[in-house]
């Protein structure tokens, strides 16, 4: 899911996706979700220092996000925002 919801002490707390670890071929990569919702893709393998620049997250279904260049999704980061 792209957002998770809660209750908190009566407040509802809604986090938001901010990076997706994928792994395959023997390493990591990486897709980083900025402030703008840009998406930014690394793998030091192949974009060495560099992020390629993948476009809107709105644009992403959640099914797209579950696999990235062969890789498969292992772990996402939320945070408050």
């Amino acid at each position: 899911s792209k957002t998770l919801k809660f209750e908190q002490e009566g407040e509802t707390v809604v986090l938001y996706v901010r990076g997706l670890i994928y792994h395959g071929d023997f390493h990591f990569a990486s897709r980083i979700i900025g402030n703008d919702g840009m998406v930014w893709y690394h793998d030091g393998m192949i974009t060495g220092s560099s992020c390629e620049n993948e476009g809107d997250f709105d644009k992403f279904s959640s099914r797209n996000l579950l696999k990235c260049k062969g890789k498969e999704l292992i772990l996402v980061v939320y945070a408050r925002v």
